[in-house]
């Protein structure tokens, strides 16, 4: 069935190609009458690839059941022949990297740096909470929305798990440049996976450089398992960031803070309590981030 027809079916209308992802291609479409705009996942079910159809179930289980100011919101799913289309806010942002990027060689302000993180520490709360791990925590998966791309949301479920009660997983997924050592080394892990994650995301921010980099694999996982990273730029940035970063990236994943510890951290508290009290009102976030993010 051609392509068009099989989207008007469910009343959507492709406006452009967003990317191309293993398993098919994402598009920006408008929502019929509603003129709503979503991002659909166009999945292309191939049977030959072990588990495909359970890690599209496990995806759009995960999607369904997430509400939270800070997660990008799932609208729906279709089925139709062997395609699985899977509806999602559309964040106008653009993505952390775009934004960080397009600022280059200006490195980001410490204020909208907390304002950023401090939203990815409540979304990341929110999921650690109902026992997932995201498992792919980086700059492009940071979605960004509202007026002035403020707002931020977390994006791409698709490797995403559902842990069991007390139990650690040790399937080996994610970007190599934000992989944990644990998860280098085949060994089980949980929750403070992300918790490394972020602690390179947040490195990334305050330098515009990788916290862990190499032009091949085995040397990754070698500075990944064995290597400290440079120091950020103190003279621009408090001394706490730095003390955040290298707690987050310890080593030692029970050496790392939990979600909850990062955010009872003074340098970043006020910034979460503000956060944390305006979520859920996009309006009164947006005028607060002024405050943060004063040109």
């Amino acid at each position: 069935m051609d392509i068009s027809k099989r989207f008007n079916n469910h009343g959507l209308s492709i406006i452009k190609t967003i990317g191309k992802g293993t398993y098919g291609n994402v598009y920006l479409c408008e929502k019929g009458k509603s003129n709503l705009m979503t991002i659909v996942k166009d999945i292309e079910l191939n049977l030959k690839i072990q588990d495909h159809e359970q890690d599209i179930a496990n995806e759009v289980k995960i999607l369904s059941s997430l509400k939270h100011p800070n997660i990008i919101r799932f609208f729906d799913c279709y089925y139709n022949d062997n395609h699985v289309m899977i509806s999602m806010e559309y964040a106008t942002g653009g993505n952390l990297a775009e934004y960080m990027y397009q600022r280059y060689p200006k490195l980001v302000k410490q204020q909208e740096i907390l304002f950023f993180l401090c939203q990815i520490l409540l979304g990341v709360d929110y999921i650690h909470k109902k026992n997932i791990i995201h498992r792919d925590l980086k700059a492009e998966n940071i979605l960004l929305t509202g007026k002035h791309g403020i707002i931020v949301k977390l994006g791409d479920f698709g490797i995403s798990k559902m842990l069991a009660s007390a139990k650690k997983t040790s399937t080996v997924i994610g970007t190599p440049y934000y992989l944990a050592p644990e998860l280098c080394e085949g060994k089980p892990y949980d929750t403070k996976s992300d918790i490394w994650s972020l602690g390179c995301l947040l490195y990334e921010m305050c330098t515009h450089r990788r916290a862990f980099d190499s032009e091949t694999l085995v040397g990754l996982v070698k500075a990944i398992t064995s290597d400290s990273v440079h120091p950020i730029n103190t003279a621009v940035y408090d001394r706490g960031l730095q003390d955040l970063i290298d707690s987050m990236l310890s080593i030692l994943p029970d050496k790392r803070p939990s979600i909850k510890e990062l955010m009872s951290r003074m340098i970043i508290l006020p910034t979460v309590y503000t956060v944390f009290l305006d979520a859920g009102d996009d309006e009164l976030l947006m005028s607060k981030a002024q405050e943060f993010l004063v040109a």
